[in-house]
């Protein structure tokens, strides 16, 4: 290790192009040179204060470096908040479904209206209806009509469940069926045969239509007095 006795002679051959050679090893026949030891010059009066002066002992932290130091590592990513999901539209919900069937008859200038429940209205129904309906027709001074036809209206139209086919919408169709039977028979007056004809009817449609309510033809059939009952109703119908 150069002295700083070699590095002042370094300082000053530097400037001459002069270079110092320094032995690596001691050469044969050479001195030893002693080595210089720095001397540190202090007064007594300042000797007794450094001596009496208490030894300042390094403060050891034992807070852990790696808790005190900061994180480097990556942070988690940030949580996104949730994406609103608009609550979906709640869809309107279809009246629930109604099923019926009648049966319109064009008998002595009435339209007669009997519930049915099987396939067709039974032979026993129809005869009974039709001497009836003569009886009123020859009351009346009227004539003789053929056979009188019967039109069925069955509910619902269709099975299509994204249409209504509740109540409301059974009353509109019925009610335009009998208005265009009465309209295009030549109808002048309304038959409702049994407590169940005009259930799905709407009356306001039809307060200009003499109406009358008898037994329903099968309870006559089943209860023949009720027939009496029956002519004395149909007897005081006007048009």
């Amino acid at each position: 290790m150069a002295t700083p006795r070699d590095l002042h002679k370094l300082a000053c051959l530097e400037p001459l192009g002069l270079q110092l050679l320094v032995a690596r090893r001691v050469l044969p026949g050479a001195a030893p040179s002693a080595p210089r030891v720095p001397v540190v010059w202090r007064s007594e009066a300042a000797a007794p204060a450094l001596a009496d002066a208490p030894v300042a002992t390094e403060a050891v932290s034992t807070t852990d470096p790696a808790a005190a130091s900061p994180s480097f590592a990556p942070s988690a990513p940030a949580k996104r908040a949730p994406t609103a999901v608009p609550a979906p539209t709640p869809r309107s919900v279809a009246a629930p479904a109604v099923t019926f069937s009648v049966v319109a008859i064009v008998a002595g200038g009435c339209l007669w209206l009997q519930p049915v429940k099987g396939p067709e209205l039974p032979a026993e129904q129809l005869q009974l209806i039709r001497p009836m309906a003569f009886a009123h027709t020859m009351r009346r001074g009227g004539e003789r009509e053929a056979a009188p036809v019967a039109t069925r209206f069955d509910w619902p139209l269709h099975t299509n469940r994204q249409l209504d086919l509740g109540e409301e919408a059974a009353a509109a169709a019925l009610t335009g069926f009998v208005l265009r039977q009465l309209r295009d028979k030549g109808c002048h007056c309304l038959v409702l045969l049994g407590a169940h004809a005009g259930q799905y009817l709407l009356q306001p449609e039809l307060d200009t239509v003499p109406t009358v309510r008898l037994p329903d033809s099968a309870e006559m059939i089943a209860e023949p007095a009720l027939k009496r009952d029956a002519w004395l109703a149909l007897a005081a119908l006007e048009f």
